[in-house]
């Protein structure tokens, strides 16, 4: 094969490949079908009703469901942590069904009843549910934390498992407010004591929602936002993303600024994470960000987390330049962190961890 042969064989695959799958990605329904895949549920986030099957104690998970303004259905589990359940094992054990009746349950009175109780809401990415094998193991370890005080509320978004309604980006931000809406003032539990704690999709759903709950004429700000995996928003998303973690198909974007910028705006649901944390950073007097991200993240390369870091400690700073602490933790990576009065902006990138 001739240095012509070699060079034009290989570009003419990618452009035969890239150009329509970008021109593709401009279609809304394919949009929406990529990006939350919510119709893709593996075999075992179908044991939505049924979490003993996922390793949990009887009656330590309630199932229940709640609903939002839109009038749609979320199907959602309040997770009691092992410490607690310990503590009231035979309450739990001894539990009946009560018919979808949430506020009876155990897990429910010892949540709203101990002043010292803690609560992460749990965004889960996009395809699958709140059963789906990896997150249900994720949900042990936040508690592990503090066994005796962590609880964990994850829900389905509208379109997924159990849930009622097709997904959107204005719909998810319901289906988020009502879900801390129900803590809020269902549970009684204060914003000071509920952490948010999203993955992939999920970072853009609970920046979004701190970021309206902020912006509230009375601002609520709540005691901490995790975001593992994140993205700056769906068009770099997109044009970031691998399938099967290998092969990039829209990357050739990102090497024509002016194509990226015009590709971005094709999207109806964007997804603006970085623009929303740029603005918590400049508006939020309490801002506890902590973004973590995996070298090795096949799916979502870690320079998107890098640039929210970026981005968001340039607007909390104003164009001043940042005092920023990095610590290397060997192998387990390396952590920077801002600090200024009672905001910080923490971002840890792991050398391993996959996405």
């Amino acid at each position: 094969m001739s240095l012509y042969d070699s060079i034009v064989i290989p570009l003419s695959v990618i452009s035969g490949l890239w150009i329509p799958c970008t021109l593709l990605c401009c279609i809304p329904w394919v949009q929406k079908q990529m990006l939350y895949l919510h119709w893709v549920t593996l075999f075992p986030g179908k044991w939505l009703t049924q979490p003993e099957r996922a390793g949990y104690l009887k009656n330590q998970v309630i199932p229940f469901r709640i609903p939002t303004k839109d009038d749609e259905r979320l199907f959602s589990w309040l997770i009691a942590p092992l410490g607690v359940y310990m503590r009231h094992m035979n309450d739990f054990i001894e539990e009946k069904p009560l018919q979808d009746d949430i506020e009876q349950t155990q897990a429910f009175k010892l949540l709203k009843e101990d002043p010292e109780a803690r609560l992460v809401i749990y965004f889960h990415g996009n395809t699958g549910t709140v059963a789906q094998g990896r997150r249900t193991e994720e949900y042990r370890m936040y508690s592990s934390g503090a066994s005796d005080k962590i609880f964990v509320l994850t829900f389905d978004y509208r379109g997924f498992g159990k849930s009622t309604g097709s997904p959107s980006e204005s719909g998810l931000m319901n289906d988020a407010e009502a879900v801390i809406d129900w803590a809020l003032n269902t549970v009684g539990i204060s914003p000071d004591r509920i952490v948010f704690l999203g993955h992939s999709l999920g970072t853009a759903v609970a920046t979004s929602i701190t970021h309206y709950y902020a912006n509230l004429a009375s601002p609520i700000e709540f005691a901490g936002l995790i975001l593992c995996a994140s993205f700056t928003n769906t068009g770099s998303a997109f044009s970031s993303y691998a399938i099967a973690d290998l092969i990039p198909v829209l990357a050739p974007l990102k090497l024509i600024p002016c194509l990226q910028t015009w590709f971005r705006r094709r999207f109806r649901d964007s997804w603006r994470t970085d623009q929303r944390l740029e603005a918590l950073a400049k508006r939020s007097e309490k801002l506890n960000l902590v973004l973590v991200h995996a070298e090795n993240d096949g799916t979502m390369p870690w320079d998107q987390t890098e640039e929210l870091f970026k981005t968001t400690v340039r607007a909390a700073t104003e164009g001043v330049g940042p005092n920023v602490r990095t610590v290397d933790l060997g192998e387990a990576g390396n952590q920077e962190t801002w600090r200024q009065g009672n905001r910080t902006v923490t971002k840890l990138i792991a050398k391993h961890g996959g996405k």
